[in-house]
C-alpha cells in the first residue's frame, strides 16, 4: 500500500448541505422555517500539538491561531508517528443546542444517512454524502454515530477490515531499524461527540467543519510498547499504566486512549473562509 504522509497536506471529507428541518421544545416539537444553505466537512487537521509532553498538562483544546504544519507527528515519549491509512465509517449526524449529554436530553434534530458511509480520512478528494437545507439553528454538540458495515460492501479502496470495524488506523512508530507497524481496529458503534461551551450558528453559503487533530491526539499517547506488526483491537487493547492521562486518566488501554482522544481533540465550527481550517476569528464550540 503506498504510503500517504498527512503531515505535509490538509484532507476534508464533504457533506454538502446537511439538514436539520425540525428544533424540539421540552417534549414538543417546533418546526424551524429559516433555513441557510450550508456544508459540513470533516478533516484530519494537521496543526501543531498543543499540549506539552507531560502528561499532567490538560490543554486538551485545538490552537487557537494559524499554526505551522509540524514535520511529523510524536507520541508522548517522542517517538515519530507516520499515519499510512484512516478510516472512519458513519451512518448518522445529528446537532444539539447542548454541550453535554443528559439523562432528560432531549433529541436534536437528526440527519439520518443511508450509511454506513466509508469515510477515508487522507483522501485527497473530497467525498459527498447527501444534499439537503439547514436551518439556522444554533447548535453546541455534534453526535456522530459509528457504525461497522455490516453487510455493506467495503470500497476497494478501503482496508477490508472495515467490514467489521468502524474505525481503521495504520502505520509505523519509530524510524529506522526500530521502525515498528501498528494497526489499529475498533468495533464501536457508540456516538462520537464533539461539543464545547460555545453556540455556532451556520451561515447561509457557510461551510460547518469538524477537524480531528491527530498531532494531539498521539502527542499525549505512550505508544513505545507497540509490538512490530501488532493489531490493537477490542480483543486485543494493549493493557498498560499512565498510558494517555491527558486524555482520559481512567483509560488503561491504548485502545480506549485512542478512542477518548478522537472526541477529545476535535472541534467543530464554521469554516467562514473555506479554508479546510478553523481560525482564530471563526465561530466554533470550543
Amino acid at each position: 500500500m503506498e504510503k500517504k504522509n498527512m503531515n505535509f497536506k490538509r484532507v476534508s471529507i464533504l457533506t454538502t448541505a446537511l439538514a436539520f428541518s425540525i428544533a424540539t421544545v421540552g417534549c414538543g416539537k417546533k418546526q424551524v422555517t429559516s433555513t441557510v444553505s450550508s456544508s459540513l466537512s470533516m478533516t484530519a487537521a494537521n496543526k501543531t500539538a498543543t499540549v506539552a509532553m507531560k502528561p499532567s498538562l490538560l490543554d486538551l483544546l485545538m490552537p487557537k491561531a494559524m499554526a505551522l504544519i509540524p514535520s511529523t507527528i510524536v507520541d508522548s515519549t517522542g517517538l515519530s508517528i507516520a499515519l499510512n491509512s484512516s478510516w472512519v465509517v458513519i451512518k448518522e449526524v445529528e446537532f444539539e443546542a447542548a454541550e453535554l449529554p443528559g439523562a432528560g436530553e432531549v433529541d436534536g434534530t437528526e440527519i439520518s444517512f443511508k450509511g454506513p458511509y466509508f469515510v477515508d480520512m487522507l483522501s485527497n478528494a473530497p467525498a459527498v454524502l447527501d444534499n439537503q437545507a439547514i436551518p439556522a439553528a444554533p447548535f453546541q454538540r455534534i453526535k456522530m454515530k459509528l457504525e461497522k458495515a455490516g453487510g455493506a460492501a467495503v470500497p476497494t479502496s478501503a482496508p477490508a477490515a472495515l467490514a467489521t470495524n468502524s474505525i481503521y488506523l495504520s502505520g509505523v512508530i519509530g524510524t529506522g531499524s526500530s521502525a515498528v507497524n501498528f494497526q489499529y481496529q475498533s468495533d464501536d458503534g457508540t456516538e462520537l461527540n464533539v461539543g464545547g461551551p460555545a453556540a455556532v450558528t451556520p451561515a447561509d453559503g457557510g461551510q460547518i467543519l469538524v477537524e480531528i487533530n491527530y498531532s494531539n491526539i498521539f502527542k499525549q499517547i505512550n505508544m513505545s510498547s507497540v509490538l512490530n506488526n501488532e493489531l490493537i483491537s477490542s480483543a486485543n487493547r494493549h493493557a498498560g499504566a499512565h498510558l494517555c492521562d491527558s486524555i482520559n486518566l481512567s483509560a488503561g488501554d491504548i485502545y480506549t486512549c485512542i478512542r477518548k482522544g478522537l472526541e477529545k481533540n476535535a472541534d467543530v465550527g464554521e469554516d467562514n473562509d473555506h479554508s479546510d481550517t478553523l481560525d482564530a476569528n471563526e465561530s466554533k464550540v470550543k
